[in-house]
């Protein structure tokens, strides 16, 4: 993202904020368990530019990571079985963090992780049930739609990059003809100019000697 999304909060994260708040206040409400991953999510997210700003290189990875762990141990506190929980789609905000710092094959990599981190609680599901035809179909159908947010995220993000770096280049572009231009340009002589007409003055001299000769 720009510097700015990585230096102070904007509306996107109160955005997040006012959507983490909903969440706190929807079942199961009285899980303190969950009320406290919502608040660590809630405070990373606002701290989430300052710690870029200090770590520049690791912080966008750090944040994805504590992102990824977040939503999984979210998940597993809101319903009697972790891949069921109706708070799945928390994982889309990994996701797409990811895909907003991210070039497209890295964002690519970070969804495999949050959907690897997601579908971990598959084999404690397949421990006390037996899933059938509709539930795989329904996992992969979650999962093909983290990459597809990751993707569309990530597209929308460097096409803007490409962009921005375009319209910081143009001024260069636009300098450069007009070097080249006064560099090639011949300079002016004024001893040139007196030599034309001091020839031209003496041509017109010899003749108007012939003719009064």
């Amino acid at each position: 993202m720009t510097d700015a999304r990585a230096s102070k909060l904007n509306w996107l994260d109160v955005l997040w904020l006012v959507f983490l708040a909903g969440l706190a206040a929807l079942p199961p409400v009285k899980e303190y368990h969950k009320q406290l991953i919502l608040l660590a999510i809630g405070i990373l997210q606002l701290f989430e530019g300052w710690i870029i700003s200090r770590l520049p290189r690791r912080g966008t990875a750090y944040i994805v990571l504590l992102k990824i762990a977040l939503a999984t141990i979210l998940i597993d506190h809101t319903g009697e079985v972790g891949i069921n929980s109706s708070y799945y789609p928390i994982f889309y905000l990994p996701v797409v963090t990811a895909a907003e710092y991210f070039g497209p094959w890295a964002t690519l990599c970070w969804t495999a992780l949050a959907s690897a981190a997601y579908c971990s609680y598959l084999y404690p599901a397949l421990q006390e049930y037996e899933p059938t035809t509709e539930s795989y179909s329904l996992l992969a159908i979650r999962i093909l739609f983290f990459f597809l947010a990751a993707m569309l995220v990530n597209r929308f993000v460097v096409e803007n990059r490409r962009q921005t770096k375009r319209y910081q280049e143009l001024p260069k572009r636009l300098r450069k003809p007009i070097a080249n231009w006064s560099r090639r340009r011949p300079r002016h002589d004024v001893r040139n100019d007196w030599r034309r007409w001091g020839n031209f003055l003496r041509v017109w001299r010899m003749k108007f000697e012939i003719l009064w000769v």
